[in-house]
């Protein structure tokens, strides 16, 4: 081989070593990219706003950072009795049985609300678990400052109907009564011959009852005075009754009788059944209502259920929309005693209403 050719040959190999040690050093370059990235995820904890604490797989406390450890200088030593620790191992078990990633809930340590994140990572060839967790005490407070100032309100609601109810019953009730008496007696003195002015009276008459049923039944609309008197299931009965009568829709009702409740719960299942009857009126199509109250060792429930049209997807919407506040109404009412409201519904199969309080909070407060 003569030089030019050794020569060539050595340039080939001179490239292609070249060639191999730019490689070899872009993967030195990126495996220092990657170390400095993995040095600022490790650090990244103890750099964290919120509260980052991490846990071997019994639920102890292997890392807290320097928010948790200002936060909860306890924590370390109470392990996974605190609070925030508290009901580790079960979710623990879910990420181990289940291949869940993470799971949120809420932690009231009594003196503040927390929201944590608990996730399920792998350290190595460790598996752990991180919880971020952040302090939600003010906006939780918020919430509920604005919740007992939205049951104030409707308290305060029902004490001015109660009040106008009173004023209507008994006031205009009485007026009314008083005009007709007033208005038969002069009927009674009318001289024979004088038939115009007598037809007229009976007019006036006539129009003054139908004005004093209409403001009693505008009063029982207001704060049925039946609830004070015979109790909330009665009431309820006689609400279905006269609603049937009024349009000629079969309401069936079954009822507890002797039930007790806090005046707040009983107003709010009699408007919720007043709503629910009025909607089912307007926009049903049903036949038939069954109407149900009862009562179990927490709660008391009311169910309104038709064999009406039923409603599913955007035609919930729709009919949610049309009924204006009415159901949005319902809801507050029953979730600013502590209850839950359930609608299930079937297209062409009906409707099923059901507002659920509980009862241990009703009896308390009698």
């Amino acid at each position: 081989m003569d030089d030019g050719m050794e020569t060539a040959v050595y340039q080939q190999q001179i490239a292609e070593l070249q060639t191999k040690i730019n490689q070899l050093e872009q993967q030195v370059a990126d495996y220092q990219q990657l170390e400095k990235k993995l040095q600022w995820l490790a650090t990244f904890p103890e750099q964290n706003p919120n509260m980052v604490i991490e846990t071997d797989l019994l639920g102890r406390p292997t890392y807290m950072n320097r928010e948790a450890r200002s936060r909860f200088p306890e924590l370390q030593q109470q392990g996974p009795g605190h609070p925030l620790l508290r009901g580790l191992r079960p979710i623990i078990a879910s990420f181990v049985d289940t291949g869940q990633e993470y799971v949120a809930r809420e932690i009231d340590t009594g003196d503040a609300v927390l929201e944590e994140k608990v996730c399920y990572t792998l350290d190595g060839e460790v598996y752990r678990v991180r919880i971020y967790a952040h302090d939600i005490t003010a906006r939780k407070r918020a919430e509920e400052a604005i919740q007992e100032m939205a049951r104030r309100i409707v308290l305060a609601q029902e004490e001015e109907r109660q009040r106008i109810s009173r004023e209507l019953h008994d006031e205009a009730g009485q007026a009314l009564t008083a005009l007709k008496i007033g208005l038969e007696i002069i009927q009674g003195e009318v001289p024979a011959g004088e038939e115009g002015l007598r037809q007229n009276l009976a007019e006036a008459i006539a129009l003054t009852d139908t004005t004093r049923d209409r403001i009693r039944q505008l009063a029982r609309g207001l704060r049925p005075p039946a609830l004070d008197t015979v109790g909330l299931n009665l009431t309820l009965e006689d609400f279905c009754y006269n609603f049937s009568r009024r349009t000629q829709m079969a309401i069936s009702y079954e009822g507890t009788p002797h039930l007790r409740l806090q005046d707040a719960s009983t107003i709010c299942l009699y408007r919720v059944l007043q709503e629910a009857l009025t909607n089912v009126a307007k926009h049903a199509q049903a036949s038939h209502v069954q109407v149900r109250l009862w009562a179990d060792e927490t709660a008391v429930h009311l169910s309104i259920a038709d064999d009406g049209v039923g409603f599913v997807g955007q035609t919930a919407v729709a009919r949610l929309h049309s009924a204006g506040l009415g159901i949005l109404g319902m809801h507050e009412r029953v979730e600013l005693l502590g209850g839950h409201l359930e609608i299930q519904s079937t297209l062409a199969q009906g409707t099923r209403l059901v507002a659920h309080l509980p009862l241990i909070e009703a009896q308390a407060e009698r």
